[in-house]
């Protein structure tokens, strides 16, 4: 258990990001359930009793009672039950209500995805930056004398990847963030540990053993984590890559296994031949065994990273490196805590074992490892620095 902790972050308080999200943005994604799917009037009654519940109801235990992690939600509940939705914390909040979305929806029975719409939107809007990506892969992948730049526009790509972001920017949005140049990616980073990193994977006489990567969401932003394995892979920088995936739908857009799977097989179908090859670059790796998707009910827990669990503790002694994606994970790093945000990076995270690199575009009201003239400048520049998905982060700490 870590010591000497910040207090946790709650949404009780009007005004901030975590109030406007239980409060408005929680409801307005249980709304998009019911109208982008066809879910019987049953299920759609529940739906809306959810929203009325986040109003006006309090905490209460689940009530799909035979689902595979319905024991570890009483754990997880019983400290809040009776609660106002806006006085527990923002972590848990967020977590239950997704968690209230499969029980609404039956998905432990009916094995549909909510969100599958939302996904697949994500995927046919980004076909044109698909193939942009696809065309660079197919000019560097097995080009070994160029690895460490090749890396370094992968690490980038996956991090402003994260912009894509269906809770906050639904597919058929036109005002989710852009960068459009290296200037304005350069200037748009906090804190960038780069040179570390690429010291850590290129400046060393054999690839590392193993790379895992917290998925975040599906979309365009898989596609770009993809394309970063497929960099890993295809440059002989490691021998296998794990990609870690949450147990059920959350978050609305964020990976589950399947997604990986229909992921690659819409890059396969597409005419173009970097896409296509792309697409089947991934097979190759999935069918040799160098990529495999894992999933854990801990990725849809509200537990912050040092309760991790004994099997993934153990399953990550094999792992040379973790690199973390997106803002969930960050949050889960930092146990969505009111840190201090001049606190070092390595120090937030000194109960890992393993080297961990953040990618991170800022979505929530917490960050470490900011220079503080670094904070005054984006404040002065964007008054929702901390939330609008504009402003980026690549951190990295070596582990124990």
């Amino acid at each position: 258990m870590k010591k000497d902790l910040p207090p946790p972050i709650y949404s009780n308080q009007p005004g901030t990001w975590a109030h406007s999200t239980v409060n408005t943005r929680l409801p307005e994604i249980a709304q998009r359930v019911i109208e982008e799917n066809s879910y019987p009037d049953a299920i759609n009654e529940k739906l809306s009793h959810l929203i009325a519940d986040i109003w006006s109801h309090a905490i209460r235990f689940l009530e799909d009672q035979h689902a595979p992690d319905q024991g570890s939600w009483e754990e997880y509940i019983n400290p809040y039950i009776g609660q106002n939705w806006l006085d527990v914390p923002w972590f848990f909040a967020e977590h239950y209500f997704y968690r209230r979305i499969m029980e609404a929806v039956d998905y432990f029975q009916l094995g549909q995805d909510p969100f599958a719409y939302q996904k697949g939107q994500g995927l046919e809007k980004s076909t044109a930056d698909i193939q942009q990506l696809s065309a660079f892969l197919e000019e560097r992948i097995g080009e070994e004398e160029n690895s460490r730049e090749t890396l370094q526009e992968g690490l980038y790509f996956s991090l402003w990847g994260n912009q894509a972001d269906l809770s906050l920017w639904p597919a058929d949005s036109d005002t989710n963030p852009q960068h459009s140049s290296q200037k304005t990616i350069q200037d748009h980073l906090l804190a960038n540990d780069m040179p570390q990193i690429l010291s850590l994977v290129c400046d060393r006489p054999l690839p590392l053993q193993r790379m895992d990567l917290m998925l975040d969401n599906a979309g365009f932003e898989l596609i770009t984590d993809l394309a970063l394995a497929d960099i890993f892979l295809g440059n002989n920088l490691v021998e296998i890559v794990v990609l870690q995936a949450k147990a059920h739908p959350t978050f609305v857009s964020d990976v589950i296994p399947a997604d990986v799977l229909s992921g690659i097989d819409f890059l396969i179908a597409q005419p173009q031949p970097a896409t296509n090859s792309f697409g089947r670059r991934l097979r190759d790796y999935q069918q040799s065994g160098r990529m495999r998707t894992t999933s854990h009910f801990f990725w849809n827990s509200p537990l912050p990273m040092w309760q991790l669990p004994p099997d993934l503790v153990e399953d990550w002694q094999g792992s040379s490196l973790v690199i973390s994606k997106g803002d969930a994970n960050y949050r889960r790093l930092l146990g969505d805590r009111h840190w201090e945000m001049t606190t070092p990076f390595p120090a937030a995270v000194d109960f890992l074992p393993v080297p961990l690199v953040a990618l991170r575009t800022l979505k929530a009201e917490l960050a470490v490892g900011l220079d503080s003239d670094r904070i005054q400048e984006a404040a002065n520049q964007d008054p929702k620095w901390m939330v609008d998905g504009r402003w980026g982060v690549v951190h990295f700490s070596e582990g124990e």
